[in-house]
């Protein structure tokens, strides 16, 4: 083989430049560890851990486990970098770990985060979707003039705010308080008979799998449409619903982890809403109450640029 210098040199170079673009690759960057915590094994938590994964960047490496067998499951006795929980009982086990590794708490509501006394370097993705959008989200919707809300005294919404949100979409909002020993059903009726439309809020005394049915059934007989935070709600016979996916949950906590991972100094904020949403409709209840339903495209963008 006949030797050439030029040829030579130019191997040197090419050896010498993918040296360099190895050494620099986040391959050989530190692994970041992040611990995932699920309260139980569901298709929801493992949806939005898929997604987590697919939209992380950089070398990470995942240690995921169920709260009821975290400890014995528990093979790496390395301190994570960062600590995640998926589901209300996972949100509270973490709140027992060192207050210099940073956790971000997800499926839980504003209600669950404000009862749990979130700690310094805890950050928590809410499941709830801002009131304020619920009521612009009937505002495109129907063409009504009030809103029924039904709240436990511990959970109810701030009347300022609520005037705030009225003088805004033009909607009057009635908030009625259910006290124990009320009757779900019967506070549906009661304020059904005074507003256009109920909107459902997480509120498991009144919401329940015990009630939601004659719940449904009332606004039916009542010809009022229901308007949700669940799609299943919406299966039942709710008219609709706006809701936070697994999906859209596991891209912005992976959103999220990826600005700590690029800037060690970066902090997510105490509490955040989730940015995107979906929308959900029964036809069929729609045609029940001659209600004609809007593109959803359409009503997304406009909900998008109500709410930022």
């Amino acid at each position: 083989m006949d030797y050439c210098p030029k040829k030579w040199t130019d191997r040197v170079k090419t050896l010498l430049l993918l040296i360099g673009i190895i050494a620099f690759s986040p391959v050989w960057a530190e692994t970041y560890t992040i611990q995932i915590i699920k309260s139980s094994d569901n298709s929801f938590f493992n949806r939005s851990i898929e997604n987590i994964i697919n939209h992380i960047h950089g070398r990470v490496k995942f240690n995921i486990t169920n709260l009821e067998t975290h400890e014995k499951d528990k093979k790496d006795p390395s301190r994570p970098d960062l600590i995640v929980t998926l589901g209300l009982q996972a949100a509270k086990h973490g709140l027992n770990y060192e207050a210099d590794i940073p956790v971000i708490h997800s499926y839980i509501t504003e209600f669950q985060y404000n009862q749990n006394s979130p700690k310094d370097n805890h950050y928590s993705l809410l499941l709830d979707q801002p009131f304020k959008r619920y009521v612009h989200f009937i505002k495109h919707l129907l063409d009504v003039q009030s809103i029924a809300i039904i709240k436990t005294e511990a959970n109810k919404l701030e009347q300022d705010d609520l005037l705030s949100i009225s003088a805004v979409t033009g909607l009057h909002i009635d908030q009625y308080i259910f006290e124990q020993g009320d009757n779900p059903i019967n506070s549906v009726r009661n304020v059904l008979r005074q507003n256009d439309v109920l909107l459902t809020l997480p509120e498991s005394d009144v919401y329940n799998r015990n009630t939601l049915k004659g719940i449904l059934l009332a606004s039916y007989r009542l010809d009022k449409p229901v308007v949700s935070y669940s799609p299943s709600h919406v299966k039942s016979g709710a008219l609709a619903a706006i809701y936070t996916s697994p999906e859209n949950i596991g891209k912005q906590l992976a959103s999220m982890i990826n600005k700590m991972i690029e800037n060690k100094r970066y902090k997510p904020p105490i509490r955040s809403y989730a940015q995107d949403f979906n929308i959900v409709f029964n036809q069929r209840v729609a045609d029940s109450l001659n209600i004609k339903l809007p593109d959803k495209q359409t009503l997304r963008q406009q909900l998008t640029g109500d709410v930022k």
